[in-house]
């Protein structure tokens, strides 16, 4: 799929490399959906083409060997069943680093998710990412970079990637084959992800926002309790659903705000309606956390909401 909206950065680097002018240790920084994994994939395949230009041609030996995932000069350091990055993988980017690229070019590593990396296995990387050796290269993602040590960014050249501007990804999203009007009403309540945005233009995702928001509806004015309000959640869908909570009482907020308080109880209710957005971002933090139980976290922020109301 296209990403036309990081082909600025992706001819930026392009030119650098051409010019020898391009850091060794790469730190691309964004939000869910904006397309990191795919640019860093491309980016890889840039670097080790023969074609030497920083963009892959996509016909030499080295692009057919990455395309098929059987490059043996590149090495993506993942493991989808762990839910942090151990020393122990990032000791095979060391070890391999330290080896001589078997077709004779670049050879490139690849950490998505860095900042899932434990201190320990951060620490370890600090050497190589100081100091990779000649023509070896890593390429870091991130959907957080303040959750990473100070040291690693130091030895970063750092890019972040911006939502675009919704005018200009037009003929992006006629090539999708989806309603223009449903990707614009998403696009805006994802925050700017075009990824994200187009899976749930896919989908039932305005049906089901719409019959959520009526269930927060009646939980707000006593209509339902905080128990069958919670019965809703979805483990797999806990963010959406969350970024749903913030949104909605954030708009609920914004309205008491843009109308001043004409007595104490109004004033009251700003404050009780800001705490409210306030639990919420706290249940958000508290999901990241290994080992959590979602369920009862997002069950008792339920409660929690309740009793606020009634306060």
């Amino acid at each position: 799929m296209d990403i036309p909206w990081l082909e600025p950065l992706k001819q930026q680097l392009s030119n650098q490399y051409q010019q020898n002018n391009l850091h060794h240790a790469l730190l691309i920084s964004g939000a869910k959906g904006m397309g990191k994994h795919q640019f860093a994939i491309e980016l890889a395949q840039g670097l080790l083409c023969d074609s030497q230009s920083g963009i892959a041609c996509g016909q030499c030996k080295s692009c057919l060997l990455h395309t098929t995932h059987a490059h043996p000069d590149f090495f993506i350091a993942q493991d989808p069943d762990a839910k942090s990055i151990g020393v122990d993988l990032i000791r095979k980017v060391v070890s391999k680093a330290q080896q001589k690229s078997q077709l004779g070019g670049a050879s490139v590593f690849y950490i998505p998710d860095c900042d899932k990396m434990t201190d320990a296995s951060a620490n370890a990387l600090l050497k190589t990412l100081e100091e990779p050796g000649q023509n070896k290269y890593l390429i870091l993602t991130t959907q957080a970079s303040n959750r990473l040590l100070a040291t690693i960014l130091s030895r970063c050249q750092q890019y972040q990637i911006r939502p675009p501007k919704l005018a200009n990804l037009t003929a992006w999203v006629d090539a999708q084959g989806v309603d223009k009007n449903v990707f614009e009403t998403i696009y805006q309540q994802v925050n700017g992800s075009p990824l994200i945005a187009l899976e749930h233009a896919k989908s039932d995702y305005l049906v089901e926002h719409k019959a959520f928001l009526a269930e927060f509806k009646l939980l707000i004015t006593g209509k339902t309790s905080a128990f069958e309000f919670s019965q809703q959640f979805d483990e797999a869908n806990a963010g959406q659903q969350l970024d749903w909570l913030s949104q909605a009482v954030l708009k609920w907020l914004n309205a008491k705000l843009a109308n001043p308080a004409k007595s104490p109880q109004q004033a009251l209710k700003g404050l009780i309606i800001s705490d409210i957005l306030s639990l919420i971002a706290k249940t958000k933090a508290q999901m990241l956390q290994s080992g959590i139980n979602k369920k009862m976290l997002y069950q008792s922020l339920c409660f929690k909401v309740v009793d606020k109301l009634k306060s």
